[in-house]
């Protein structure tokens, strides 16, 4: 009896020095800050792969590197009103691309469950807004000359779609955050729940840095293989 217990404590505590977890899931992302003003969150999607060591028990430590796309969602709505055309600008969104660097200190609590945190610094790829435009347009002739009443009664040409604009000049291309979460492994699964703390503003405007920092989950699915 007594070698059957050791033998399942030492199942139960096998663990390997060097594991790697290639990892996807999703993002829920937000921004705080003073010059934050009618901004909500927004679901997108992470993928990656971590490298981690664990020379002991109780601590593991994790280096990753992941691909991250965050939406943050503008609750407004711009109508640009004229005799020629009509738009109308709804549902803007915020979509960043970032290469993040995560740096994490893990302590197996339970048997499957860590506690996590780190420092985690981020590369902007690509910034965005993304809304939807709606309105029509009314076709004008070169070279000749109306008056309001003459436009107003020529035909509407209807147009919908979306948009995309470039703002990655009013960003900043490095970002760092503070991650803590936890994660539970069961058969070389690993379910990965994390929350970022920005610590830095990631937006400026002509060169003055705003309040705006960035606030995001991580929940990740992924498979560890231990080497």
């Amino acid at each position: 009896m007594a070698l059957a217990a050791a033998g399942v404590a030492t199942a139960q505590e096998a663990y390997s020095l060097w594991s790697v977890t290639p990892k996807a899931g999703m993002t829920v992302a937000s921004v705080v800050g003073d010059d934050v003003e009618r901004c909500s969150s927004s679901v997108s999607w992470a993928a990656g792969v971590e490298a981690s060591l664990r020379p002991g028990r109780l601590l593991s430590f994790d280096f990753g590197l992941f691909y991250t796309r965050d939406r943050i969602k503008k609750d407004v709505q711009i109508h640009l009103p004229s005799p020629e055309f009509d738009r109308t600008l709804t549902r803007p969104r915020l979509v960043t691309e970032r290469w993040d660097m995560p740096l994490m200190a893990g302590l197996h609590v339970l048997p499957g469950l860590t506690l996590k945190a780190g420092i985690q610094p981020s590369l902007l790829m690509s910034a965005k807004e993304k809304y939807h435009l709606s309105g029509f347009t009314r076709e004008l002739e070169p070279m000749h000359t109306y008056t309001d009443e003459d436009i107003a009664k020529l035909p509407k040409t209807p147009f919908e779609g979306d948009e995309y604009t470039g703002v990655k000049s009013h960003m900043y291309d490095f970002d760092l955050c503070v991650p803590v979460g936890a994660s539970y492994e069961w058969r070389n699964i690993v379910l990965d729940a994390r929350y970022h703390f920005g610590l830095y503003s990631i937006a400026k405007e002509e060169d003055e840095r705003l309040d705006v920092k960035r606030r995001y989950l991580l929940l990740t699915l992924g498979y560890r293989f231990n080497l």
